[in-house]
């Protein structure tokens, strides 16, 4: 008997589908036929017995997978539906099956090549539901991926934040939930393989488990990916070193249309950004507005205050869903990008004036000597714009052609006037402690911890309200402490005003000690300096003036460091 006998394009299904058991649409009756049954209907029509009992195993298999099949009539040899849906269910599939002109889908419905987007929202419905149905209902809960995916990610971690980036469906998602914002880095493709011209070698690889074949070019991805992402280039913006080999993670995923249990097998390396490098990521994160910081306690708890989500299920798995561990190791990492300054003193001051013909102090605190340079005007200006940027002071005006970065560095490749003078400045400056660094000549920075730079007295000046100050009321008032604007050669800086809040007695003491020159064995000027030094000095507001002390010992005296002022 041929296929074209029987119009069918495959008669044995058709035979055994006239020999199902059968179930009752309303009253619930129902019968059982055994497998032996089945397979002698089909040899009855002369198809070979071997052949008879293969189709028949093979189509119970497939019911089976599809719980049409009441498994215990199964346990004793014998076919019986579960209800008449099944039945309907099983019909359904052996019918299209047996007949060459039935179709589940469009002859084109798994086309991918220039297909809309709905369509393939519509592939990835069915294949989400299969897949995920395969997945609950497997017997012993470990079905088998059918996709695997090799992930290269990396962590970037500034001053305790590590960037993100917006994954490329986020808008498309139908699963919200499962994070819009992941870790640099992505998927390797077929491209980051070298390959041979063995297309049939490399898509098997691909398409296989664990493969070392693939997991070797990882760092090709990462490459890629970090290029793609953040516009980093290797070697010239960064390097980066292997952290952490993910044991293997397996979800239901996969963007549309290719959705199905997925193995997924994730590198994450860890990034050390050059000079270079963590300059451009600065304006590629200002210009990119996929690029997020998340704070490491929001990475581990996995979304930020404003409902980002992080997309890192795979590695708080790796850590037993242990968050604390995560987060101290998260903590540990170094930063991608250390300010190294080339001078980093301990219990030291740099005092820089705001004019030339005041000397520049520096050393050991309270030994500060002359600084041996001499400085025209305009460089002195130079090195105050420089100053002022390190230490974090506001600029109300900035020159033209300089671009500020973090750190302290400026930009003056566009600048050809100020790029000679920083030039020039460095030549002055060899061999003291303030040590300016260069870059290529275009990148410039004065390379000293900030927190040891200190300017003049004569810019800050201290205030209290007079009816405040006279008051009989024991209690606390504030006092104003203000940081004059600094005409510098980058720009002027902005004024700075910040109002503490001190008790009565203490404001009377700081007014007492600008009024009057005390000895330094004066008991009662002595337990001023102490309170001040136990209180207002150690306040961070205060640190950010920039002014080494308000009350300071000099030529045996203890003085107030700028003007007291009562309104």
């Amino acid at each position: 008997m041929s296929f074209a006998d029987t119009g069918f394009s495959n008669p044995l299904i058709q035979i055994l589908i006239r020999n199902l058991p059968r179930y009752a649409e309303e009253e619930g009756d129902f019968y059982a036929v055994s497998r032996t049954e089945l397979v002698n209907a089909l040899c009855q029509q002369s198809f070979d017995r071997a052949i008879a009992e293969n189709t028949i195993g093979l189509i119970e298999t497939l019911l089976d997978t599809l719980a049409v099949l009441h498994s215990d009539y199964l346990n004793k040899g014998e076919w019986c539906f579960v209800s008449f849906p099944a039945q309907l269910l099983a019909m359904s599939l052996l019918t299209a099956l047996s007949d060459k002109d039935s179709r589940f889908f469009a002859a084109n419905f798994w086309n991918t090549q220039g297909t809309a987007d709905d369509k393939k929202n519509q592939q990835r419905e069915v294949l989400h539901f299969i897949e995920t149905k395969r997945n609950e209902h497997h017997a012993n809960h470990a079905a088998k991926p059918i996709r695997y995916i090799y992930v290269a990610w990396c962590i970037i971690k500034l001053d305790g934040y590590i960037l993100f980036h917006q994954r490329e469906d986020t808008k498309k998602r139908f699963d919200k939930k499962a994070g819009d914002y992941g870790l640099i880095g992505g998927r390797l493709n077929q491209h980051d393989v070298p390959s041979d011209g063995n297309m049939p070698t490399l898509l098997t690889e691909l398409q296989s488990e664990n493969s070392p074949f693939i997991k070797k070019d990882l760092p090709e991805t990462l490459k890629r990916e970090i290029l793609e992402e953040v516009g980093l280039v290797f070697e010239q913006h960064y390097r980066f070193k292997p952290w952490r080999n993910l044991k293997p993670y397996q979800q239901v995923q996969g963007a549309a249309p290719n959705h199905a249990l997925t193995e997924y097998y994730l590198d994450i390396y860890l990034i050390e950004l050059t000079l270079e490098g963590y300059l451009f990521l600065q304006q590629q994160i200002e210009s990119n507005d996929r690029l997020a910081w998340f704070t490491i306690d929001d990475a581990v708890n996995g979304e930020t205050p404003d409902n980002k989500i992080a997309y890192i299920k795979a590695l708080i798995d790796d850590f037993g869903n242990n968050r604390l561990a995560m987060r101290a190791e998260l903590m540990a990492l170094s930063d991608s990008f250390a300010a190294g300054y080339l001078f980093e003193p301990q219990n030291y001051a740099l005092t820089l004036m705001i004019d030339a013909e005041r000397p520049i102090l520096a050393g050991t605190l309270g030994k500060g000597k002359t600084l041996d340079v001499v400085l025209t005007s305009r460089l002195t200006q130079v090195l105050l714009g420089l100053a002022a940027h390190i230490r974090g002071f506001e600029f109300a005006t900035k020159e033209r052609n300089i671009v500020f970065h973090p750190y302290g560095w400026i930009d003056v490749s566009h600048n050809p006037k100020l790029q000679t003078e920083l030039l020039q400045l460095a030549v002055l400056l060899k061999n003291t402690d303030v040590v300016l660094e260069n870059h290529h000549d275009a990148l410039f920075r004065l390379s000293i911890n900030p927190a040891v730079i200190y300017f003049d007295e004569a810019l800050f000046n201290c205030s209290a309200n007079k009816a405040e100050l006279d008051t009989t009321v024991k209690g606390k008032i504030p006092v104003t402490i203000e940081r004059k604007a600094i005409a510098t050669a980058l720009g002027i800086t902005k004024v700075k005003t910040e109002a503490f809040i001190v008790t009565l007695d203490f404001a009377h003491n700081l007014q007492k000690v600008f009024n009057h020159e005390f000895s330094t064995d004066n008991e009662k000027a002595v337990k001023i300096e102490d309170s001040y030094k136990k209180g207002l000095h150690k306040e961070p507001r205060f640190s950010a003036f920039a002014l080494r002390s308000l009350i300071r010992r000099e030529a045996g005296i203890i003085k107030f460091c700028g003007t007291f002022n009562v309104m």
